[in-house]
């Protein structure tokens, strides 16, 4: 899976680093990301899992991409894991008890939803991503991507400007058309 990973990154050109770190009870999930209409658009997503010191499950997001339009674009997790096409992928993930897996108005509870992420930040056709999360789990439970359909990482054509709004959201504020998806699996 490693040499996989490493053969994709750097396709993209840049390198995606698995932790030296890591341990035997992490859980790991990768994607392979591929355009939605554009078949050069190439890329690669890792996520492992590891348990905070006070018991949290935390989950380290890294993400390379090649060929994407240079800007910032919307980056989730999608609630169903398919991909063809990309908006096979359905809403966000949003597994909570008053979740609602919409991404556009009239949906109160965007930015809020546990699998919005960070945007990616492309520069020269190069985007690489790297934060952490405990909105959502690889392992079993309420906030897992692994649920009975799975889950798919999906990048957006635009700017996710959060939709933080009092009033009924703006339509287009979580990133707009899709650009690439990728299927979230589990490492093996």
């Amino acid at each position: 899976m490693r040499r996989l990973l490493r053969i994709l990154a750097s396709s993209c050109g840049v390198a995606i680093a698995m932790s030296a770190s890591a341990s035997e009870t992490d859980v790991v999930a990768t994607a392979v990301i591929n355009g939605c209409n554009d078949k050069s658009v190439i890329g690669t997503l890792l996520l492992r899992e590891r348990s905070s010191t006070e018991g949290i499950k935390q989950v380290d997001v890294s993400m390379a991409v090649r060929g994407l339009s240079d800007g910032k674009h919307a980056v989730h997790i999608h609630e169903t894991g398919a991909c063809e096409p990309c908006s096979a992928a359905k809403g966000h993930h949003d597994p909570g008890p008053f979740g609602k897996s919409t991404p556009d108005a009239p949906d109160f509870n965007h930015p809020f939803h546990a699998g919005d992420l960070i945007n990616l930040d492309v520069v020269d056709g190069v985007g690489v991503l790297h934060t952490t999360t405990n909105r959502f789990t690889l392992s079993p439970g309420r906030l897992s991507l692994f649920d009975e359909d799975g889950s798919a990482i999906v990048i957006h054509t635009e700017t996710d400007t959060y939709c933080d709004h009092e009033s009924e959201l703006k339509k287009g504020c979580a990133g707009g058309a899709r650009d690439a998806c990728g299927v979230i699996t589990p490492a093996k």
